[in-house]
């Protein structure tokens, strides 16, 4: 009876999860991850709601306020100190563990690449109540966090759909106003910027469309057995465009692979894609570099651990 015994403890003992394949993709954590993204790079500050003022964040954005800048919801005038939560995010890394990548919704009603100028979450409360903006406000944002000038970047709004704290953002283009190209001084002398009036608070984008003239093509996402679109999440950044990440957002439960929504890649483009889940608590990814063909397919067939820091400099440093 022993020999029996042992041979089914060191069967069953392989894996302490009591999972015969080991640790696995956590959906929960995924989402964590995401979550604790966005809380780490929320910066806060407090001005006077009757004098208003200017606030300046970590990387240059600066957002002025008027005087009486502020009223409650139900329109009644605000006094006193206000606080104000800015998210400003400029980077492929920023975009991917916030999970505010650059999807927009075209004037076809379908989903496209932008390439942005900028992202940006304003927000103002008052002893945790909720504002609204009296006379709206002005985003200054500094090109230089963007490399250049682009004369054709227009204003976009972020319609937000969440599942409890899990929210996916798609940026739809602010036909009504548009967005200025000038300078503001600063210590160091003048810098250009990006102006841009928001007359509500949450998430504003910078953006224009990439606008590329090749043939476009659909791209599938062959992920290793285990992960899904609940456990991971697939992104795609551009060759030569910093400020743009794509999200292959749609997942066949039959093919057990990702895609976009209407294929929209273009033929012969360089691009990364980017795999990112969480197992036993360590972040996991795999990126997988292809220059585009037709109906493209690009097998992903495992996983490395990573630290945030380390993850953070790789996707930075992707061409």
């Amino acid at each position: 009876m022993l020999l029996p015994v042992l041979l089914c403890l060191s069967i069953a003992g392989c894996d302490e999860s009591g999972d015969s394949h080991g640790p696995q993709p956590d959906n929960e954590a995924l989402q964590n991850l995401f979550v604790d993204g966005t809380s780490e790079r929320t910066q806060h500050f407090t001005i006077n709601a009757a004098t208003g003022g200017n606030i300046t964040a970590a990387k240059g954005t600066i957002v002025k306020f008027g005087t009486n800048a502020f009223k409650k919801l139900n329109g009644d005038a605000v006094a006193g100190s206000v606080d104000i939560k800015l998210i400003e995010i400029y980077d492929r890394s920023t975009m991917l563990l916030t999970k505010r990548h650059t999807n927009g919704k075209n004037d076809d009603d379908k989903i496209d690449v932008l390439i942005s100028g900028g992202e940006f979450y304003v927000n103002a409360t008052q002893d945790g109540m909720q504002l609204q903006p009296a006379s709206g406000y002005t985003i200054v944002a500094p090109t230089k966090n963007t490399d250049e000038i682009d004369q054709d970047m227009r204003m976009f709004t972020g319609a937000e759909k969440c599942v409890g704290d899990d929210c996916d953002v798609t940026w739809e283009e602010n036909k009504d106003r548009g967005i200025e190209i000038g300078e503001f001084q600063t210590t160091g002398g003048f810098q250009t910027a990006y102006f841009c009036f928001q007359s509500h608070f949450g998430w504003t984008n910078i953006d224009r469309w990439f606008n590329d003239p090749r043939q476009k093509t659909t791209i599938f996402i062959d992920v290793p057995e285990g992960f899904n679109n609940s456990n991971c999440a697939v992104f795609i950044a551009y060759e030569g465009e910093p400020t743009a990440l794509g999200r292959f957002d749609r997942y066949d439960e039959s093919s057990k692979m990702f895609t976009e929504h209407y294929g929209l890649v273009p033929v012969g483009i360089k691009i990364h894609v980017i795999l990112i889940s969480v197992i036993d608590e360590v972040i996991h990814y795999a990126v997988q570099s292809a220059t585009v063909t037709e109906d493209h397919v690009v097998t992903i067939d495992h996983v490395e651990s990573i630290t945030e820091e380390a993850l953070i400099d790789l996707i930075d440093e992707l061409p």
